[in-house]
């Protein structure tokens, strides 16, 4: 029983700190990444080349890990930025699946709805953010729903459905990190 116990206390002690170490290096990444940005800015104002280096020794080093795939979802981003489309895609479609209930997951889904708006399929996002606003679907949490059917519908000028999801998200999640941006736009729309 001892042996056991000590076999089991080591492993938890060697795993324990092997997230740990992933952990930092995707801090140092993810710092890497966003360089000088203010915090929560969309834009990385850092060294894009070192900071997809650093990213793919996280998945080199710790490949399994949530670390890695957060690390993955950050090289999907980048390639989304240089244009690689479908490569990105590919990442974030495995990203949402494996991950369909936690922030990694949503973050991936996110990006998807993004990238399937930016290709013209705004309609048929609409629907599917309309479920998730209902309930009736997961993929992102209801603010972020909200959020991105307020600036869908604003951006396609159908200014009343618009100013209608932007003030639910205001009344309903005044704690939501999209707030600021909800208020902006019903400012803009008024």
């Amino acid at each position: 029983v001892c042996v056991v116990g000590l076999a089991w206390w080591g492993i938890n002690s060697l795993m324990s700190a092997r997230a740990d170490d992933a952990s930092l290096l995707l801090y140092h990444a993810t710092k890497t990444f966003e360089g000088d940005a203010a915090p929560g800015s969309f834009t990385p104002a850092g060294d894009i080349e070192a900071a997809e280096a650093e990213f793919q020794q996280v998945i080199d080093s710790f490949g399994r890990s949530e670390q890695a795939d957060m690390a993955r979802l950050y090289l999907a981003r980048i390639a989304l930025s240089r244009g690689e489309t479908d490569q990105a895609r590919a990442s974030l479609v495995e990203l949402a699946q494996k991950h369909d209930d936690d922030v990694i997951g949503r973050l991936a889904n996110l990006d998807l709805i993004n990238l399937r708006i930016a290709s013209g399929q705004g309609i048929e996002v609409a629907a599917e953010l309309e479920a998730m606003v209902t309930g009736r679907s997961k993929g992102l949490p209801r603010d972020v729903a909200l959020y991105r059917l307020g600036e869908l519908f604003a951006d396609e000028g159908d200014e009343e459905k618009a100013r209608t999801y932007l003030e639910m998200l205001v009344e309903e999640f005044p704690e939501s990190p999209f707030i600021n941006g909800a208020r902006q736009r019903l400012l803009e729309l008024s």
